[in-house]
């Protein structure tokens, strides 16, 4: 209620106290620092703008998630529509450029870790995000069905799929010492 008054001292202490967390997941989706900020910083002006909105369905941080994942995917298609870009006019202009990142890639994925993060990248959209939420978050499959507006049997459905694509997708990557 003070942050619907105007409270900049509540509107500071909300923000303080979710501001880590909405950024953690905004990265764990983009993949890139500055647009993570970016992404958090939207969240909650969005968040706030819309706070009369929130009817206490599901959790304050439930609903915060909910808006997080909505502007990360809104960045993310522009991403990709920015990508699509890209190539075209590369193909256009027969422009050529070192790839420095499929060395740096190269070099990286010899690395367990690496290589599950780059599977879970590889998924998509719908499959990637229960991933996230589920193990990078830690979130229980309830919270994930809310934020995703799907059921929990949905989201179960999801997570085992993305698990046998995942278990594909690494199987030829083991070190089989």
């Amino acid at each position: 209620q003070h942050c619907l008054d105007g409270d900049e001292a509540a509107i500071e202490a909300l923000v303080h106290t979710y501001q880590h967390l909405v950024y953690r997941l905004a990265y764990s989706i983009l993949d890139d620092v500055a647009e993570a900020d970016e992404a958090a910083q939207d969240t909650f002006v969005l968040a706030l703008g819309a706070l009369r909105s929130y009817r206490g369905d599901a959790t304050f941080k439930t609903w915060l998630y909910a808006i997080a994942v909505n502007v990360c995917r809104g960045r993310l298609r522009k991403r990709q529509a920015k990508e699509r870009l890209q190539h075209v006019m590369q193909a256009v202009f027969q422009i050529t450029r070192p790839d420095i990142d499929h060395l740096e890639t190269t070099v990286v994925s010899h690395e367990a870790t690496e290589a599950v993060r780059q599977a879970v990248r590889a998924l998509d959209e719908k499959h990637q995000l229960p991933i996230i939420l589920r193990y990078d978050h830690e979130l229980p499959i309830a919270e994930i069905a809310q934020i995703l507006q799907v059921s929990e049997r949905t989201v179960h459905t999801r997570l085992r799929a993305a698990h046998d694509q995942l278990r594909c997708a690494l199987a030829g990557r083991v070190d089989h010492r």
